[in-house]
């Protein structure tokens, strides 16, 4: 009757083992997770505060920027904006940015579709070779073209020019652009476009009524990257638009922050004006551009 003991001990030891292995586990998991959220929590801070203290600063007084740096207004000076306005000729330098950059994204996007479309379904003789030079164009900084490309624009009327500046935007977001939105059209199924053209479809009728609505998010992923680009750049800006009336915002910027340096409460002010609608953008095409950011990351 004694025999069965060795075998109760050592299931006893099994149970008491497999206990502390899960244990074991459980501890590492829970020391996983708050370290994966103690690293996460230190990129949002360290993302979000330098934000939120623009915004603070932005409601301070003067001298209230001084004394109190970090912390957040004793009262929101609602005024700051208005003066901001004011002084800087938000207004119009909004105006120069909006119309800029509208002009651009519609020539971009334009431009980009077609493009993309015949790289990643026309076989034709050299299409390796010209996929090469978009993606060796990707690589080239814009200021090693500083020189010729102001000599170009200065000789074809383009310098001081909305429009001129506008096309210029969209000529050097556009490599990128037709990279991205290729990788969207190999990843749709070459049975679509079969289906097309048996029921007669053109090309063009098949790019615009079955291929366009699929890659949506590859769209909406360019038109992001390009926007907050062409919005915040500075150096094409720079370089081309030398009269005040067609300036953009950065460029305003600088000059507000040169002749009105020490007033930091209203240069806050002026960036979170500046601020806004890169965020609105964000926020209204948000769902469409985390879909484009996977979309056409696998190929069917």
């Amino acid at each position: 009757m004694a025999a069965p003991a060795p075998a109760v001990t050592i299931g006893k030891a099994t149970s008491v083992s497999m206990r502390w292995r899960r244990r074991a586990i459980f501890g590492q998991n829970i020391g996983e997770l708050v370290l994966v959220y103690g690293l996460l929590s230190l990129v949002l801070i360290e993302t979000l505060y330098p934000l939120i203290w623009v915004l603070f600063g932005s409601f301070k007084s003067k001298e209230e920027v001084i004394t109190n740096v970090w912390g957040p207004p004793t009262q929101l000076l609602w005024s700051n904006y208005a003066e901001a306005w004011t002084i800087s000729g938000m207004g119009a330098r909004i105006f120069n940015s909006a119309s800029i950059t509208a002009g651009a994204l519609l020539l971009l996007v334009l431009a980009a579709t077609p493009a993309a479309y015949a790289l990643s379904r026309i076989r034709f003789r050299g299409r390796n070779v010209v996929m090469a030079f978009i993606v060796a164009a990707m690589l080239v900084p814009p200021q090693v073209m500083a020189i010729p490309l102001f000599m170009t624009a200065r000789d074809l009327g383009l310098v001081n020019s909305r429009v001129g500046i506008a096309i210029i935007h969209a000529a050097s977001t556009l490599p990128l652009s037709i990279f991205i939105m290729r990788s969207f059209f190999l990843t749709l199924p070459m049975e679509l476009e079969d289906a097309a053209r048996m029921d007669g479809a053109s090309r063009l009728q098949t790019l615009w009524h079955v291929m366009l609505p699929l890659i949506r998010p590859g769209i909406a992923l360019v038109t992001i990257f390009a926007f907050i680009e062409i919005w915040n750049d500075f150096f094409l800006a720079f370089l081309l638009l030398r009269e005040p009336s067609v300036q953009t915002i950065p460029l305003g910027l600088v000059a507000f922050f040169q002749q009105y340096g020490s007033m930091w409460n209203l240069y806050f002010a002026a960036l979170t004006l500046t601020t806004l609608p890169v965020i609105a953008v964000f926020l209204l095409m948000q769902r469409h551009f985390i879909a484009g950011l996977t979309a056409g990351a696998v190929k069917s």
